[in-house]
């Protein structure tokens, strides 16, 4: 009964996605930085506070994905979450050094095109097993697109990428508490 809501791509197992603390520990990284770029306003007339505060938020969602892989290496699949954690480290130590806007705006579009894609395959590999890859992909792309339209506006760049960390934290926090589609918590409770 609990995987009658499976994707029709195949059966979503009770470890295909990590435990609901992991997922609320993405959901906090990702809002805490969507808020700390909304909230810190008045200093992104500075291009080296945007490339600083853009790459403490990617290297800490970086470290969150790299917490699923840890927390998950019992239930298998964490290839996808590791290069997720690897994009976004590489990314929070190349965007100090571009210097400029449009440098910026390349990191941050380079980011958001490999995270979209990999979060696609993930979606594609492993049905239901990450029940938000597909938005997130979307969202993704749009944010790259984003970035690459107002690339020479770093203060339009950053409020672009808070934008995607508040709506990827948002919809990730409204999935860790569905019950709906083999979440383990629900899966658990259904024995």
């Amino acid at each position: 009964m609990t995987l009658a809501a499976a994707p029709a791509g195949g059966p979503a197992t009770p470890d295909a996605l990590p435990s609901r603390g992991v997922r609320l520990f993405r959901v906090a990284v990702l809002l805490v930085a969507g808020l700390a770029i909304a909230f810190s306003a008045t200093m992104h007339e500075r291009l080296g506070f945007d490339l600083a505060l853009a790459s403490v938020a990617l290297g800490a969602i970086g470290i969150a994905h790299l917490v699923h892989v840890l927390r998950g290496r019992a239930a298998g699949g964490v290839a996808i979450p590791a290069l997720l954690g690897a994009v976004a480290l590489v990314a929070a130590l190349v965007v100090p050094f571009t210097g400029t806007a449009i440098g910026f705006a390349v990191a941050i579009a380079a980011w958001a095109l490999v995270s979209a894609l990999l979060e696609f395959i993930g979606a594609a590999v492993r049905p239901g097993s990450r029940q938000d890859a597909t938005l997130l992909g979307a969202i993704g792309i749009l944010l790259a697109i984003c970035a690459l339209l107002v690339r020479d506006d770093p203060v339009a760049i950053l409020g672009f990428f808070g934008g995607y960390a508040i709506v990827a934290g948002v919809f990730l926090g409204i999935s860790a508490f569905d019950r709906r589609g083999g979440a383990p918590e629900a899966a658990a409770g259904a024995r």
